[in-house]
């Protein structure tokens, strides 16, 4: 017993790598041995793979067993050091699986895939938003950065990084520079609109960092204050969302346009009516009458070209090659234009 505990503690300081190579290897040696020695009981390889197998995760069937003396001499062995083995490289895999969710509990796993959303500063804003995209894109792949100790947020298509996102190492176990499209939030925690607003700054900026030649990140920030938007002048920013006045603004439309929160609803989420989706012109539209025309006739409505709502009045301008058209419709109309 003293000796098998010395074996067993050698097997258990062992690394998970060497287990393996070790367990792969009594496999191997217990397959080719049994076969043989006994050649009749075990007419083929798969016969004596399945009979170590159930040897050594102690199943024992009993439809295949050895009846001579080399023969059971193999499974003693097996019995005593390849079920110590196995039974290692079974608490090993055990330990490696519970510390792989630990450190994904507590975002010190590196993202390493492309075509993800990255959302930084956690909030009930930030919840609300992942839900509305995967409501939208059920398989999206999202990445929360946020310092906290553990993930805010449990999805299997959630994945969470701990630290700071003002430095470049957070961003980077993020995968910042491999995602589709970068939120920043405004840190709710700070009330102060320019304290705020200068965090935010400092993570845009911090994201622009990554950026090289050729591989532009597109970026979407919540501001406090609308005036702070020109300090941003510096850093590429695509897109600003307004948290205060937005919201000040959609209450002020209804008030003078009773019954136009029904409408907003349907802008803003897929889950009230249709969707706005995004699309390059296609190679016989001129115009944005061309384009207008078309899209009605196939069910779809364009209402904006780039951030140009004024369709209408600009009947007679050229489209180019790399406009994006805004339109509403449904999915399936969308798949049918070519919109995405």
């Amino acid at each position: 017993m003293h000796i098998f505990m010395r074996i067993w503690k050698s097997f258990s300081s062992m690394s998970f790598f060497s287990v393996f190579l070790l367990s792969l290897l009594v496999v191997l040696l217990g397959t080719f041995s049994i076969h043989f020695a006994e050649p009749e009981t075990f007419p083929t390889l798969f016969d004596s793979l399945w009979w170590t197998m159930t040897t050594l995760t102690t199943v024992g069937y009993g439809d295949y067993s050895p009846g001579s003396v080399p023969g059971r001499v193999i499974g003693m062995i097996l019995f005593i050091f390849g079920i110590g083995i196995f039974g290692a490289l079974i608490s090993k895999t055990v330990e490696h699986i519970s510390t792989y969710n630990r450190l994904k509990e507590e975002g010190k796993i590196v993202y390493k895939k492309d075509g993800h959303y990255v959302y930084i500063t956690w909030s009930k804003k930030t919840k609300e938003a992942i839900e509305e995209v995967l409501a939208t894109q059920p398989d999206a792949k999202i990445v929360i950065i946020e310092n906290s100790e553990k993930t805010p947020y449990r999805h299997d298509n959630v994945h969470f990084v701990q630290g700071d996102p003002a430095e470049e190492e957070t961003l980077t176990k993020a995968n910042v520079l491999g995602s589709k499209r970068v939120c920043i939030f405004s840190d709710s925690f700070i009330d102060d609109a320019t304290l705020a607003d200068g965090k935010t700054l400092l993570i845009a900026s911090a994201v622009e960092c990554l950026c090289t030649e050729g591989n532009d990140i597109h970026t979407i920030v919540e501001i406090s204050k609308e005036s702070h938007i020109s300090k941003f002048k510096h850093v590429k920013v695509d897109d600003f969302i307004v948290s205060n006045g937005s919201v000040s603004r959609l209450m002020a439309k209804a008030t003078l346009n009773p019954g136009t929160t029904a409408i907003f609803r349907q802008l803003l989420s897929k889950r009230f009516g249709s969707n706005i989706h995004e699309m390059v012109p296609k190679p016989g539209w001129k115009t944005y009458k061309d384009a207008h025309q078309e899209l009605f006739e196939n069910g779809a409505v364009l209402i904006a070209v780039n951030d140009s709502m004024n369709i209408s009045m600009n009947q007679q301008m050229n489209l180019q090659n790399n406009d994006i058209l805004y339109v509403i419709c449904d999915d399936q109309v969308a798949a049918s234009i070519g919109a995405y």
